[in-house]
């Protein structure tokens, strides 16, 4: 079936964050990264009465917002198994299993509804966030089938989530509430590593 696709990357989609990733026997070192975003849309075999399959400035205006909110935060996985998250007095504090504890200024975190600020549970939360941001029924009214969102750590480094757009609210919803499929990791031992 013939389909039309959409790629959007420009190099003010971009956002400059710190964090660390934790996960059962494992923490890494607080560090930073300059992200780069990108999306991918794919649509039916049919365009708009004005040519587009989307307006390009659509995407452009809502990746560049997304992009603008998120820039120098400390990313903070709200959602983390591993890690207590408290906040008191201004301050999110973070207890780590390792015996780490890290206090940042409220007003300097973006508390995500992530397990791990990992480039591929990113690419999942932005992916929910331009779906709210665009909304159903304009993806629907577009033709758009489904949405591809990149997120690069660094050149060559990227992750991706693409998935069909929800029919309805109550399916974006669920998408967008249900963490991300995590399975366990079990940390080899040094030997293991040497091999």
């Amino acid at each position: 079936m013939a389909q039309f696709e959409v790629f959007v990357s420009k190099a003010d989609f971009k956002f400059n964050c710190a964090h660390f990733i934790v996960f059962e026997g494992f923490r890494e070192r607080l560090h930073g990264h300059n992200y780069q975003m990108s999306v991918k849309v794919t649509g039916d075999g049919q365009l708009g009465s004005d040519g587009y399959l989307i307006d390009f400035g659509d995407i452009k205006k809502v990746v560049r917002n997304i992009c603008k909110g998120m820039n120098e935060f400390f990313i903070c996985p709200m959602k983390s198994p591993e890690l207590q998250i408290t906040e008191e007095d201004g301050q999110v504090c973070i207890a780590c299993p390792d015996g780490a504890r890290f206090c940042f200024p409220s007003s300097d975190c973006a508390k995500l509804p992530v397990m791990h600020s990992s480039a591929e549970e990113l690419s999942h939360y932005f992916w929910c966030e331009i779906v709210r941001k665009l909304g159903l029924e304009k993806l629907h009214e577009r033709g758009i089938r489904i949405l591809e969102v990149t997120v690069a750590e660094a050149p060559n480094q990227s992750a991706a989530y693409r998935a069909p757009v929800p029919a309805t609210i109550e399916e974006f919803e669920i998408t967008a509430n249900s963490p991300v499929n995590v399975r366990p990791r079990f940390c080899a031992s040094k030997a293991d590593d040497d091999n």
